[in-house]
């Protein structure tokens, strides 16, 4: 029961990696802008600051690489994500070690990829090699996070017992 619960989350994961793909280009800009909104709107009223309509006035430069660091920054994060579930499911199945670092990497690889490719036919979004970059670098420290958390924290726990 455990591992069809796990794989259920994996399945739904990717979904949600592929519905967040399949948003337009403005859609997806927009979403980004108001998160960065939202971080300002925050920021002031720690200070004690008025509030601003901040959907009102043109877009900076720095807004832009604010943005761009949102956008890549949720890339790497979905995919962190996503070599977690990997990672537990695995676990699951009893493939550990080098051998499931291999496949969990391959897999969350495989889907950037793949994800990347849908994104040629979407709307508004480009394809980009260094997005794939940033998906296998989330992925990375998703597994090793996955590993470190199994191997020096539940191994070392179970010990002990």
């Amino acid at each position: 029961m455990k591992k069809l619960i796990v794989a259920a989350i994996c399945l739904l994961w990717l979904g949600f990696i592929f519905f967040n793909s399949s948003q337009n280009g403005d859609k997806s800009n927009t979403r980004s802008f108001n998160i960065l909104n939202n971080i300002r709107e925050e920021y002031r009223s720690i200070k004690g600051e008025n509030k601003k309509d901040y959907s009102k006035l043109p877009a900076s430069s720095r807004d832009e690489k604010f943005n761009l660091f949102i956008r890549k920054n949720a890339h790497a994060f979905e995919y962190c994500v996503l070599a977690v579930v990997i990672t537990i499911l695995l676990f699951c199945f009893g493939l550990k070690g080098k051998g499931a670092i291999v496949y969990i990497l391959f897999i969350c690889l495989l889907y950037a990829v793949l994800d990347e490719f849908h994104q040629l036919y979407v709307p508004g979004r480009t394809s980009q090699v260094s997005d794939v970059l940033v998906d296998f670098l989330g992925a990375n420290l998703g597994m090793w996070f996955s590993y470190l958390i199994y191997y020096c924290v539940l191994k070392r726990k179970n010990k002990k017992i």
